[in-house]
This record gives structure tokens, C-alpha cells and sequence, in this order.
């Protein structure tokens, strides 16, 4: 039986003339809204394997080391500068919450310090980017918030921290996680969604070229002019990252197996109207008293376009960062 905890928010309505599923996705996506202003540090975190990890670390004005830290996971073929990590970092940060965006394995100014790529299932990444943060301040709790793919990486990190606890983690939130990849894999090829497929497929190929100009003894792949995105996974998410092919990445990167077994404060939203976001496996968790499940009609991928009842119309981002903050 499914279980569902209703959050504070039910009251999200698109804008007017906005009710459009792909709508709300593109207008999103193309119009970023508020950007990050603050003076940002770039820190770098290096992994076991000799890969780095850029981080852009915000403080603002009054926080002290009590004070909670946010870090912020973008989404697929997204950057510490996408949209909604921004949008969402300006909301916490007028909350007096000090902001770590994260870049993920080998993207945004990360490029030049990994060999390897992110993927769904990089959680031991982001657990190395938490104790970082936690170094650097013992006493702040530490919330999590991931994007879309980013989302899923949150969702599965907190399901092994039941057995492997992450120091200083306190909340999670993910917004438009794919957390069954196989289900939003078919979703993503179906007809309708060939516009999503194809730009996806195209970004992350122009990521694979970039790394291999900077690192030009990687073996390079060899794409079909017609590529879809398993086809990507297939080529070079899967070989490149130690999985027998995309069936095997998609099988252990998931996240939904693990929700079950988170034990921290979580939040998971999505929109039922999401075009490439499966919903059924949402429906069909079961859901411990910890996680709120909120799936909203409807907002397409990371769009939810609609007042937020303080003055705006990013409602996701402002609701997600109350929630964070308890208020």
C-alpha cells in the first residue's frame, strides 16, 4: 500500500495560459530567472580515484558557523550555473543559508579535473563532498538538494547513510528525480518526448568531446549520427563507468530500492504531468514516516510555474527552501 505524507504546500497552480506540461519544462529551462550574486569561493574536493570535484561555496551576510550549509546538485547535462540550482540557491540563501553548488563529476568548471563522468548513482561523490563541508564547519547541519539526476544521487545517498551514516547531514530534498532510470529511460524515447531525447543526447555528447580535449588519452567513443539517450548510457555512460551495459547502470543507480531505508527528513516532489519523470514508481513506494512524498498535478520537468505567495512565480523553489528550513 502506497503512503503518502501530504507536505505544508498543496496549493500549487500554474500561471495562467501555462497548464501545458511541456510548457512549464521549456519556459522553465529557457527563462533561468534569479542568478547567484553573491561574491562565491571555488573549492576543490579530490576523490580516492584521482578525480576532482568543483565546488562554489556562497556565504551570506550575518551566517555563523552554526548556521545551516546547503549543497546544491544539479540535474542531467546541467552545471553549478543551471536555473533551478540557482534560483533554488537564491532562495536559501535569503534564508541566511550558506550555499555549496556542486559541480558534478566532470561538468561545469569541473571539466578539467575528472577523467571519469557523473552519472545517477555517483552517491559516494556527494558523501565526499559532505564531509568536506562538514570540515569546514563541525557544527552546521548540512541539507541536501538535488535536481532532477541529482535528485536521484540525494534520494540514493540517503538510503545507504541508514548503514553508512553521513556526519552532519540533516534533511534531504530532490526535486524531479528519476528514481527508477529503466522507466524514465523508456519514458524519454517515446515519440512525443523525441525533442527532450535528442537535446539530452546532444549535450551530453558535447560533454564527452570537451573531456577529451583535456584528457586526449581517454579511448574515444564513436557515436550514431541518430543517438538516443540508453543509446548514450549504452555507448559510454555504462563501459566508461564499470557497468555491463545501460540495463546494469540503470539497475544499480536507482534510487528507489533505497528510499525505503532512509531514516532523515525528506522531501520528494514531482509533478504526475512530468514528460520523461515516470510516476508510477513513486506511486508504488512505501514510504517510511520520514519521507514526504508531494506529486502536484502538475508543473512538467522542474517547471512548476506559478506565485509562490510571497511575490514570485518560482513556486518549487520557494516551497522546497522553506521546507529545508523548517519554515
Amino acid at each position: 500500500m502506497n503512503s503518502t505524507s501530504l507536505c505544508p504546500f498543496s496549493d500549487f497552480r500554474p500561471l495562467p495560459l501555462l497548464g501545458n506540461a511541456h510548457v512549464q519544462t521549456l519556459l522553465a529551462h529557457l527563462f533561468g530567472g534569479s542568478t547567484v550574486r553573491l561574491p562565491t569561493r571555488r573549492h576543490i574536493v579530490w576523490l580516492p580515484d584521482g578525480d576532482g570535484l568543483m565546488l562554489h561555496d556562497t556565504v551570506p551576510s550575518g551566517w555563523t558557523p552554526d548556521r545551516s550549509i546547503a549543497v546544491v546538485l544539479h540535474g542531467l547535462s546541467g552545471s553549478h550555473a543551471s536555473g533551478a540550482v540557482q534560483r533554488l540557491s537564491v532562495s536559501l540563501l535569503e534564508k541566511g543559508v550558506r550555499v555549496v553548488r556542486m559541480d558534478q563529476r566532470g561538468a561545469g568548471a569541473g571539466v578539467a579535473l575528472a577523467r571519469r563522468c557523473y552519472h545517477g548513482g555517483r552517491s559516494d561523490d556527494l558523501r565526499a563532498v559532505i564531509d568536506e563541508v562538514h570540515r569546514w564547519s563541525p557544527s552546521s547541519p548540512i541539507l541536501v538538494a538535488g535536481i532532477s539526476l541529482g535528485g536521484n544521487v540525494s534520494l540514493k545517498l540517503g538510503g545507504e547513510a541508514a548503514e553508512r551514516p553521513v556526519p552532519g547531514l540533516a534533511r534531504i530534498a530532490a526535486i524531479g528525480p528519476p528514481i527508477d532510470l529503466a522507466r524514465c529511460s523508456d519514458l524519454i524515447a517515446q515519440p512525443r518526448n523525441r525533442f527532450y531525447n535528442y537535446r539530452f543526447s546532444s549535450d551530453l555528447v558535447a560533454e564527452v568531446r570537451l573531456r577529451h580535449e583535456h584528457f586526449p588519452d581517454l579511448p574515444p567513443p564513436r557515436f550514431p549520427r541518430r543517438l538516443t539517450l540508453r543509446h548514450f548510457d549504452e555507448i559510454y555512460t555504462a563501459p566508461y563507468n564499470g557497468f555491463r551495459d545501460a540495463a546494469d547502470y540503470y539497475q544499480r543507480s536507482s534510487s528507489a530500492p533505497l528510499i525505503g531505508r532512509i531514516t532523515l527528513p525528506t522531501l520528494i516532489l514531482t509533478a504526475r504531468d512530468d514528460p520523461f519523470i515516470a510516476v508510477e514508481p513513486f506511486e508504488e513506494l512505501r514510504l517510511p514516516a520520514p519521507i514526504t512524498l508531494r506529486i502536484v498535478p502538475q508543473g512538467g520537468h522542474i517547471g512548476f510555474l506559478g506565485w509562490d505567495g510571497a511575490g514570485g512565480f518560482r513556486w518549487a523553489e520557494r516551497r522546497v527552501a522553506d521546507w529545508l528550513t523548517g519554515g
